[in-house]
């Protein structure tokens, strides 16, 4: 037992002595596994990386070393590995300031099961000359100077690539890629701080016109000035992108309900509507805003857009122009694309037909014309009521090929009702769109020559704001129109401008008076003063005037009493498909 305590002492001193021994040696010696973690080192390792010797244990050799004077690593697993059985060798310049040279050597214990590597690191600097020293440390200098200038140059042009495919050449702003990084940004800000982020969708509204009435240069002047207007209105940390066309997007983090939302797009939608002068002329735009805000970090940038989007078309139908957007938009969507396809399927196969309702002499109650309605499907089963085709028809110019079927059918029925001796007149409806494409003229006068048909017996109903928003070219259609015998009135009138001074320039023959005033002129005496003032005025102006809307006796009376000529309404016949309509010479409707 002695001699082995003997034995364990005589041991400890040896190792003792070792480790003395290897301590004082300049070289740097370490040993570790093979995956590189320190097991072992001894004092002029720990100097050469500047900790103390426990400190270094278990870690990586391959994060402790100091780099080169090219700021590279001084060693690095692949390199070790590469070294295999035989190890490894080489020479670094550790530091630029100091100009010392180290030489790194390298083996594996073989004898060893798990492999572990004996490193040897040894300042060789006394055995390099000073100007060879210094002649490595430039060289390596100049290759990292290099190294930095082309790094330098790549990403200078990286940047300018990146700035102009993210940027619309013509207002200098964000394009889609552009926005789609900064939603992409506040998305990642939001998952990590939390908030609100919210899209305000700007569309100018009619901008089309405006290009084709003044030129696309004029068109993106405009435009450069739309972002100019709009900019100055955000606030600071609010993001403006033009995604193309008319449309621009406000990006912001700092609204945290809709009231705010509103607030912030009213304020664009004011600076935006500021009257524009260009080359003599005056343009007011305006703009129909969609908001989308969300507190989901998690939704994806094409939704939070598309939601945008869908609103702002929601707001095109307001008159606020501002909509925000909930849940049923996305069910109103895709009522509106069913609806679309039945429009598209009606019109391929001309799946519509055509009622006619009575206008009525209010003295005698004789017919003394007709008004061709469309509707959609079959005479037994509509698909929709015009009051949610027809707008749909409008936004999507479906409207242009239904409103030249309507024409051709209601000429060919007025040809076969005067060929029956009928002499009521036939008016029939035109949209705003199709007064807006030229050529209605020509193809209304040809088709009605085609089927036989007297200009002089029909009537183009027009709505006010196509003649006050468009005059010159509305008024170059309906004058060719009326100088060939057309009558022109004037639809749904005190529902829009309702200006009293227009009518004695608009090209008309006769007004037809807004069902809301008629249906509680009766109970309401300020629309019964207006009321009376119209009739009164058209006398004066020597235009007819035809009230719509009229469902009973008293309201018959009332008109009839105030000095109204004509009339039409529930009270004296529904809207019928021609063989069930009044289609002989003056017939009287009695009640």
């Amino acid at each position: 037992m002695n001699d082995n305590r003997k034995l364990v002492v005589e041991l400890r001193r040896s190792m003792g002595r070792l480790e003395a021994a290897l301590g004082t040696i300049s070289d740097a010696l370490v040993i570790t596994s093979c995956e590189g973690r320190v097991l072992w080192c001894n004092a002029s390792y720990a100097r050469l990386v500047d900790r103390t010797p426990p400190a270094v244990l278990g870690e990586s050799i391959y994060d402790q070393l100091p780099r080169d004077c090219d700021s590279a690593p001084l060693l690095n697993p692949e390199l070790v590995l590469a070294g295999g059985d035989l190890g490894g060798h080489f020479t670094r310049v550790l530091d630029r300031s100091k100009l010392r040279a180290i030489e790194i050597e390298w083996k594996p214990i073989r004898s060893e099961r798990l492999r572990p590597l004996i490193f040897c690191f040894r300042d060789v600097s006394a055995m390099l000359s000073y100007e060879q020293l210094r002649v490595e440390v430039e060289r390596i200098e100049r290759r990292r100077q290099q190294t930095e200038n082309l790094n330098r140059a790549l990403e200078l042009e990286r940047l300018a690539l990146a700035t102009k495919v993210m940027e619309c050449p013509v207002t200098g702003l964000p394009n889609r890629r552009g926005l789609h990084v900064s939603i992409g940004a506040a998305l990642k800000t939001q998952r990590q701080s939390g908030g609100r982020i919210s899209i305000l969708f700007c569309d100018l509204n009619n901008f089309k016109e405006i290009n084709d009435l003044h030129g696309h240069q004029i068109g993106d002047d405009l435009l450069i000035e739309i972002g100019r207007r709009l900019q100055r209105s955000l606030r600071f940390g609010d993001i403006l992108s033009r995604l193309g066309g008319d449309e621009f997007v406000v990006l912001t983090m700092g609204i945290f309900n809709e009231a705010d939302a509103l607030q912030l797009a009213m304020r664009l939608n004011d600076a935006v509507g500021q009257a524009w002068s260009v080359e003599g002329h005056t343009i007011r735009p305006s703009m129909s805003i969609g908001i989308t805000i969300s507190d989901d970090p998690d939704i994806s940038i094409d939704e939070l857009i598309r939601r945008a989007d869908l609103a702002m078309y929601e707001a095109k139908s307001n008159d606020q122009h501002i909509a925000f957007y909930h849940s049923s938009i996305d069910k109103k969507v895709r009522k509106n694309i069913h609806l679309r396809h039945q429009l598209e399927e009606a019109i391929q196969h001309e799946a519509m037909f055509l009622a006619y309702q009575p206008i009525v002499g209010l003295e005698d109650r004789t017919v003394v014309g007709m008004e061709a309605l469309l509707r959609l499907g079959a005479i037994t089963a509509p698909i929709a009521t015009p009051s949610e085709f027809i707008p749909l028809a409008e936004r999507t110019a479906l409207i242009l090929p239904i409103g030249r079927w309507v024409i051709n059918e209601a000429l060919r029925h007025l040809a076969e009702l005067r060929a029956r001796g009928s002499e009521i007149t036939m008016a029939i409806n035109v949209s705003p769109l199709q007064l807006k494409e030229s050529g209605l003229s020509d193809y209304f006068l040809t088709q009605a020559e085609r089927v036989g048909v007297d200009p002089s017996w029909t009537v183009i109903e027009v709505t006010e704001s196509i003649l006050i928003e468009h005059p010159e070219l509305a008024t170059c259609e309906l004058s060719r129109l009326r100088e060939a015998g057309v009558k022109v009135h004037l639809d749904d009138f005190g529902t829009g401008y309702s200006s009293m001074s227009w009518l004695a320039r608009l090209p008309i023959d006769s007004i037809k008076v807004d069902r809301s005033f008629i249906a509680d002129f009766l109970n309401d005496h300020r629309k019964a003063v207006v009321l009376d003032a119209m009739i009164r005025l058209s006398h004066d102006l020597g235009l007819g005037l035809i009230a719509e809307g009229i469902e009973t006796a008293e309201q018959h009376e009332g008109l009839l009493a105030m000095g109204c000529d004509q009339g039409q309404g529930f009270f004296f016949g529904r809207p019928e498909p021609l063989s069930r309509s009044f289609a002989v010479p003056a017939q009287r409707i009695g009640r």
